[in-house]
């Protein structure tokens, strides 16, 4: 008898222990690893719209969108060559492809993997060039870059002003 409620105990000891030591899987911290969380923020939508005007703006890909030494995009890649065709679908546009790597054969496979893309996307992405270059937004002028340099200051190059305003942050 001692033995048998000795079995019971120990039975009733583990089933408590799985039934309240093992608590049920928590929410999650961290955005799911495609797509949005369930309880994102109400000013995603303002975000978007600032993200699309950047991208517009710099109408580039590179060489983080790619595999590493690969032609194949990644998934970073792919969605910025989703959006892209979203986002140029009217008016069309030339989406630059930096290439600081001196293989000209890859360079021609990622500018050829790129217009593939963008064949399959739509009738509307034939208004979309790829071409190898820099980003379409506008350089830091040498002259600025030396000044900044010596004087530690920061040009409105942006507005083409000559005005400086002083550079760091608090």
């Amino acid at each position: 008898m001692k033995t048998y409620s000795r079995w019971a105990v120990c039975l009733l000891v583990v089933c408590l222990f799985a039934c309240v030591g093992c608590p049920g899987q928590g929410k999650r911290l961290n955005a799911p690893p495609q797509g949005y969380h369930e309880n994102h923020s109400q000013l995603h939508e303002y975000y978007t719209y600032m993200v699309d005007n950047a991208m517009c703006y710099d109408m580039c890909l590179a060489e983080i969108h790619f595999v590493p030494h690969t032609a194949r995009l990644n998934s970073l890649g792919l969605r910025r060559l989703q959006r892209y065709t979203e986002l140029l679908k009217d008016d069309g546009g030339t989406i630059h492809l930096e290439s600081p790597a001196p293989d000209a054969e890859l360079t021609e496979q990622r500018v050829q993997k790129v217009s593939d893309f963008l064949a399959t996307a739509g009738p509307d992405a034939a208004k979309v060039i790829v071409k190898v270059g820099l980003p379409r937004g506008r350089p830091l002028d040498a002259n600025d870059a030396i000044r900044i340099k010596q004087e530690g200051t920061v040009s409105d190059y942006e507005s083409g002003g000559t005005s400086s305003s002083s550079g760091g942050g608090s």
